[in-house]
């Protein structure tokens, strides 16, 4: 039960980095971004939910195992959970990667669009942003929007993702050792590389916090695409 809990526990974690990413592409600007924020929400999210399921199916398999082989093969499963989260991390690593480079070249996919609601437009004009009463100004720039804090919360995610990243290697290589290899069995090793990664993402997220960088009532909201 340990083992099993250890390893959910990053699940909602790896779900925060999603959302937090997400949440900065529509401060920015959803026209960099190949998918729309919804849809990366979904699929993301969707994926570590499914990835945590198969994990909880795993774990139930190995806990209630009386055999060897039994217990081996909840292992197999929950190491199939693990992959599929690391999946689920590289593609939006990589995702991530694309989306800031088209900022910093400002090479957008689509047409930028304005915010349609009313305290959307009134926020944006307030704050700066290129938009005017819903009127689309000339010459804007996702880098416009890159402020000092959202620098600082994309530095944030980065450094929480790698440490969760990391762990996730970790895991991947500790179940497929099986229940009595070496790795599994040296707490040396889990603490460094499970439990220190997991602390130091939380520090981050708590240091790097989206709530008072990007906070939720921000300029940003309503601007979906």
């Amino acid at each position: 039960m340990q083992v099993v809990c250890t390893i959910f526990g990053p699940s909602f974690m790896t779900a925060a980095f999603f959302i937090i990413f997400v949440r900065i592409i529509r401060i920015i600007g959803p026209e960099y971004s190949r998918l729309s924020p919804k849809i990366y929400t979904c699929l993301f999210v969707g994926t570590d939910v499914t990835a945590l399921l198969i994990q909880s199916i795993g774990g139930a398999m190995a806990a209630t195992s009386n055999t060897p082989s039994g217990s081996a093969t909840g292992a197999h499963v929950m190491v199939g959970g693990i992959i599929l989260q690391m999946v689920a991390i590289t593609v939006y690593a990589l995702t991530s990667v694309e989306y800031f480079w088209r900022v910093y070249r400002e090479r957008p996919l689509r047409a930028r669009q304005a915010p349609t609601n009313e305290s959307a437009i009134s926020m944006a004009t307030r704050s700066g942003s290129p938009y005017s009463g819903g009127i689309e100004k000339t010459g804007t720039h996702g880098l416009e929007n890159l402020t000092g804090h959202v620098r600082t919360m994309v530095m944030g995610l980065v450094i929480a993702t790698v440490l969760v990243y990391i762990r996730s290697i970790y895991r991947t290589a500790e179940l497929l050792d099986g229940w009595g290899g070496p790795i599994i069995t040296n707490q040396t090793m889990f603490d460094l590389l499970d439990g220190v990664p997991v602390f130091l993402a939380m520090v981050t997220l708590n240091v790097f916090h989206p709530g008072r960088l990007i906070p939720e009532g921000g300029p940003a909201s309503g601007m979906m695409a």
